[in-house]
């Protein structure tokens, strides 16, 4: 039995985020070219992704990537200047403007996207689909106690 008293839950998970950020980023590093950053990858493979349902805006990865306003923003200008990404203005509010890929970033997302869900079958292995709603289930609660 488990000594609640003795629980280091916040360092076990900072343990193996660290880990599973290491191993994401090789996978991803190996998987680009040089002038992506890893960041930008995962922000191809969220545009990709959640794109195909619904436009996305900043705000939105402002939201999804925990980054600050200035950081997104500093990102998308060096990813709209290395021609992987545009800034279009959406017809009911000009001063909006969802972002899209281009083919150069769509391209390269074929790999990005291998080389994350090799990492992710990787993370599930072993492990039955009932664990896995059990696992989130305690990471909502954990989320929830934080605030």
């Amino acid at each position: 039995m488990i000594d609640k008293s003795k629980l280091k839950l916040g360092l076990d998970i900072n343990k193996i985020h660290h880990i599973i950020s290491r191993k994401v980023d090789a996978a991803v590093i190996s998987s680009i070219d040089n002038n992506l950053t890893v960041p930008q990858a995962y922000v191809i493979d969220f545009i990709y992704m959640e794109g195909k349902e619904k436009d996305i805006f900043q705000k939105d990865l402002e939201k999804e990537f925990d980054l600050k306003r200035s950081s997104v923003s500093l990102m998308l200008n060096n990813m709209e200047k290395s021609g992987l990404i545009q800034r279009v203005p959406v017809a009911e509010d000009a001063r909006l403007k969802k972002i899209i890929l281009t083919e150069k970033a769509i391209m390269l997302n074929k790999n990005i996207s291998n080389a994350i869900n090799s990492i992710e079958n990787k993370l599930s292995e072993n492990i039955t689909l009932e664990e896995i709603n059990v696992f989130y289930k305690v990471l909502d609660k954990i989320r929830n106690n934080l605030g």
